[in-house]
Parts: C-alpha cells; sequence; structure tokens
C-alpha cells in the first residue's frame, strides 16, 4: 500500500510512492513550469496521472497529498493565493484532482508537510509546539500544537512573511504594501548578489561574502520574524529549513544567536531548542505521504 505524495515548489514539482515505512520510491523532480501551464489544475491531475500509469499502476493507493506554496482554504479544498505558480488562485483544486484521479485526494500547504517530516525525521514529541520556518523563494512557515498542524480560522495561518515591517512601501508578491518576505527571502538575496556581489554566483555568496556588514544584517533581519513569533507562541521548539538555509556555508550558528538575542529573556529564550533541517528535496514528498496514511498524526521515521 502506498500514498503518493506530490510538493510543488517555486521551481520543482516533486513527486513520489511513499511506502508504510515512509520511505520514498519512483521519485521525480521537473521543473514546475513544465506542468503547471494554461489550465494548471488539469494539467496538474493529467501528470499525477501519467505518473500513476508508469510507476504505480498495480499497485494499491490509498491517497494523494499535494503540498502547494499558498494559502489553503480551512477545508483544505481550495487555493486561495499561490503567488510563486501559475494559475491556482480560487481554484478548487481538490475537486479537480478527485475528478480526473478518481482516488482520495488531500490539499495542504507546502510548509505543513515539510513540518511533519521534520517532525518525525527527528524523532520530536507529538505533543509539544513547535514551529519551522523554511527559507526559500519565499519566508514559508507551519506550526504544530498539541500534536495537530494549525491552521487558524479562514485555514491560512502562518503567514510569517506576510508580517508588515514598518517604514517600508515595497509591494510584496502576495499584493500588500510593507510586507516582511521581500527583505528576508531568496528573492531579496538574489537582488542583493546581483547588487552588490555582481561578479559572485548567488550559489557561493555566503561562502565568498559570509563577513560582509550586509550579510550580517541580513541574517540579523532574517531573525526578526522568526523572534518575533517564538514571543508570541513560546514553542520548545525551532526548525529552521528551506533552500536558503541549504546553501553553501549558510551561517546557522549566527542565524541562532540572533534569533536568541531577540527572543525574550529568559523565557522562552532559556529552554528554547533549535534544530536545522536536513537538505533533502524528498522531505515534502515524504511529509505528503505521512500526512495521507496518518492524516496529520506523526510517527517517528528513521534517521538516514
Amino acid at each position: 500500500m502506498i500514498a503518493i505524495g506530490v510538493d510543488i515548489g517555486g521551481t520543482h514539482l516533486r513527486i513520489g510512492c511513499v511506502d508504510e515505512s515512509y520511505s520514498v520510491v519512483d521519485f521525480v523532480q521537473v521543473p514546475q513550469r513544465m506542468v503547471l501551464t494554461g489550465d494548471s489544475s488539469t494539467r496538474l491531475a493529467d501528470y499525477i496521472k501519467e505518473y500513476i500509469q508508469k510507476y504505480a499502476k498495480n499497485m494499491s493507493i490509498i491517497g494523494v497529498c499535494v503540498g502547494f506554496p499558498a494559502a489553503v482554504d480551512k477545508n483544505r479544498a481550495v487555493v486561495l493565493n499561490a503567488p510563486n505558480i501559475h494559475g491556482f488562485n480560487g481554484i478548487d483544486v481538490k475537486a479537480v484532482l478527485q475528478k480526473h484521479l478518481d482516488i482520495p485526494v488531500i490539499i495542504e500547504k507546502d510548509t505543513n508537510l515539510l513540518l511533519i517530516h521534520d517532525i518525525a525525521k527527528h524523532d520530536i514529541p507529538g505533543d509539544d509546539t513547535i514551529i519551522g520556518c523554511y527559507i526559500g523563494t519565499g519566508l514559508g512557515n507551519a506550526m504544530m500544537i498539541d500534536g495537530k498542524i494549525f491552521v487558524g480560522y479562514n485555514g491560512v495561518a502562518c503567514e510569517l512573511g506576510h508580517i508588515p515591517a514598518w517604514d517600508q512601501e515595497h509591494r510584496c508578491s502576495c499584493g500588500n504594501i510593507g510586507c516582511i518576505e521581500p527583505l528576508v527571502a531568496g528573492k531579496y538575496l538574489v537582488s542583493m548578489c546581483k547588487e552588490f556581489f555582481p561578479n559572485t554566483e548567488i550559489s557561493d555568496i555566503f561562502e565568498k561574502h559570509g563577513n560582509d556588514s550586509r550579510i550580517e544584517k541580513y541574517i540579523r533581519n532574517l531573525a526578526i520574524p522568526i523572534a518575533t513569533e517564538v514571543n508570541i507562541i513560546d514553542p520548545s521548539t525551532v526548525i529552521l529549513g528551506g533552500g536558503v538555509v541549504s546553501m553553501k556555508k549558510f551561517p546557522c550558528e549566527k542565524l541562532v544567536e540572533a534569533i536568541r538575542f531577540y527572543v525574550r529573556k529568559p523565557l522562552p529564550e532559556k529552554n528554547l531548542k533549535f534544530i536545522i533541517s536536513d537538505d533533502n528535496h524528498e522531505s515534502g514528498v515524504i511529509g505528503a505521504g505521512i500526512n495521507t496514511f496518518k492524516q496529520g498524526l506523526v510517527h517517528r521515521i528513521p534517521n538516514t
């Protein structure tokens, strides 16, 4: 018996078969723009169907879980706002996929699935309060409280990147003015590299310029929204991950130090634990599989 896990990112679409031991097989990664064009929800359904025909035709499939880099409604059916992928705003993706695939479909925010994976991977007690901050194209965020993913009243909780910043008039990709995400996420890092370090590849920015005052300021700015959430939520554990954190020579220790600087003392700072998430392209797919099998219940998976 397997679950089909799908992880849609701002750059790539990843899909795989996840078994009951939470191992992934037949993992495939493609540029998401190869799939998500035109009528994106129907194209996604066709792509999943083609994948099943190729890799899982004779398997017992309990369901499909798709993670979106987007706000999803409380019923986990409609993608409300997906600024980094084409053609999903306001679409009842669950209904479209179930119609085409004829198997149970679960829709979830991508960072919630990453958090589900990381909690299982690192054997964190499920009844703790845990937050995950995933810095990639945007500033992804997820939260688990008492063993349940926190989604809020409308389903759109944990949009950490859209905390408004003082004295800022830039327009965010979400449409609002002054969100903090354009100042601390991957897109800003790319623009900073082009402006200040034009002869450096973005992949080398921390290795070559990690001690530059502008990079150090970037790390401090990134720490502020994370510390803000810690001060409000009082979690036991903060998980830090995403493409930026996984970059070569990213200063994880400096980021943790900066977060601790801004977190209130003595508590919650004294008892706060940090975990750096592994750089694993399969994490979101495995998290989707866990979510499908357990419907939000998290069990331990072995470290690899």
